[in-house]
């Protein structure tokens, strides 16, 4: 009989929680796929003890994450202290170049030793381990650069969606042309009158990423020992046998052709208990009425200005409801994270004099944090709207839960969702003239769309079919995980 040989694999991502929370989902499927696997998992000091799952082994990255990275970036450059403050603003030739350029400095947000210390430290957790697989972030410069150096197996794993790996890779009929560059805000496909533009600032996305001065500083630290490598690399430098998952399916993604090694794997949701096991008071209060779940994510920081608007759009839905008693109850759900310091509550702020009825009558309840799961949220069926800043996990949260949705993008790389939302006919994107930044009227104006009237009845039909299409597709995480199995077998 041949002896057992138990398989060791080992994940490396990043901690912040987009790209962890995919890791995370992927190691609990991989588990019951495989119960005898050696499994461990490196990212950097922050990760919630309970989050692991029970049999993978954690190792700490030394150095500081990327997010803090960006922080430190942000503060030496003496920027307002908001990741997305670069991009903020109405679209034009110089805007979208300003924009890129600040895209391409907070991709590689590292100094020269910051970045030595993260590859060191994955080099040597990599050579002490001896994995039979890697599985690496695709967002993660440090992780690839890593990989790369070693050359071991690994394959590569992350939020994006297919068009990010795929769109540079199109025949000609379905051309690279027809996708806007970043922060140009065009329209896909986009216009035969901007095309030049559109290939003028794609162009000069890829001269800004490499003459970006920190990512030549970060090079120059890293010439004793390595090429720096990022994600653009798997676009040019893919090693060959090399896959890509993505947690996406090409039902939810722009029209093309998906190379052989892209795995479009589904939406990749990390389990969670029900809303009434980790929240039951939340859980009960979500049961009053329907319910508009305002959430933009980790990232954005929303001034007080901005907030504003956003308590005048719900005011005028609310009030709109409460005219047409048949409606029934409808309620707010609001996760705010603040830029700049004020107080939604005090009698003296504008939210509160705005929503001070609603507030009185908990029709409306504004919190810095929400313990529980999003997705846990979404799946108790009250959620009518899910409002967020299109990122991925917000999006394919949204998707699988089948919950309409309405984006308010308030950078570059998030004006993909807004348009999948609204080319998949689940949502809206709320500031379509004005984004970056919103209004109230224009944000009621789409809320109203995505809740009332024939619109939106033939949005949550789409919705709930797009959650049909996944479900019949299966788990994301349990496809990513057959997927890393099969690449250990072969």
């Amino acid at each position: 009989m041949a002896p057992f040989i138990r398989r060791r694999i080992l994940l490396i991502t990043n901690v912040e929680c987009g790209e962890l929370d995919l890791f995370l989902a992927t190691a609990q499927s991989l588990l019951e796929s495989d119960p005898g696997l050696d499994l461990h998992l490196a990212t950097f000091s922050g990760l919630d003890d309970d989050a692991l799952p029970v049999g993978v082994i954690y190792h700490q990255i030394n150095g500081i994450s990327m997010y803090q990275a960006i922080e430190e970036l942000l503060n030496r450059t003496q920027d307002e202290g908001s990741i997305s403050e670069p991009f903020a603003g109405p679209p034009g030739f110089r805007k979208t170049r300003r924009a890129i350029r600040a895209y391409a400095s907070h991709i590689m947000p590292y100094t020269g030793r910051q970045m030595v210390d993260v590859f060191t430290s994955i080099v040597d957790i990599i050579r002490n381990l001896n994995p039979d697989l890697v599985v690496v972030d695709s967002l993660m410069s440090a992780g690839l650069t890593a990989c790369y150096h070693l050359e071991v197996k690994f394959v590569c794993l992350g939020p994006n969606s297919i068009k990010d790996f795929a769109a540079s890779e199109q025949p000609r009929k379905a051309g690279h042309w027809k996708f806007p560059a970043l922060f140009s805000q065009f329209e896909y496909p986009v216009p035969w009158s901007k095309v030049p533009l559109n290939f003028h600032f794609s162009l000069y996305t890829a001269k800004a990423i490499k003459n970006d001065p920190q990512r030549k500083e970060v090079q120059s630290y890293l010439t004793a020992h390595t090429i720096l490598r990022g994600p653009l690399d798997l676009l040019k430098n893919r090693p060959e046998g090399v896959k890509i998952l993505v947690s996406s399916l090409p039902e939810l993604d722009f029209p093309l052709v998906v190379p052989s090694h892209v795995v479009p794997c589904g939406p990749i949701i990390r389990r969670c208990q029900p809303l009434e096991e980790t929240d039951a008071k939340l859980a009960e209060w979500l049961a009053n009425g329907r319910t508009i779940y305002v959430n933009m994510g980790a990232v954005v920081k929303v001034p007080v200005d901005l907030a504003i608007e956003i308590a005048k759009a719900l005011k005028m839905v609310i009030d709109t409801f409460n005219r047409q008693a048949e409606k029934g109850r409808l309620q707010v759900l609001w996760k705010l994270k603040k830029k700049g310091r004020y107080s939604v509550y005090e009698p003296t702020c504008s939210i509160a004099k705005i929503l001070r009825q609603e507030f009185a009558h908990d029709r409306v309840r504004i919190v810095d944090w929400v313990q529980p799961e999003p997705v846990s949220i979404l799946r108790t069926g009250n959620v009518v709207c899910s409002v967020h800043h299109g990122g991925a996990n917000s999006f394919n949260e949204a998707i699988v839960t089948g919950v309409p949705q309405l984006v308010l993008p308030v950078w570059g790389l998030c004006y993909d969702y807004a348009q999948r939302v609204e080319r998949l006919g689940v949502g809206r994107c709320g500031n379509p003239t004005s984004k970056p930044r919103w209004t109230a009227e224009e944000l009621s104006r789409e809320l109203l769309n995505v809740l009332v009237g024939d619109e939106a009845k033939a949005i949550k039909a789409n919705a709930m079919a797009v959650k049909k299409i996944c479900k019949q597709n299966g788990s994301g995480a349990d496809c990513a995980a057959m997927a890393i199995l099969n690449e250990c077998e072969m």
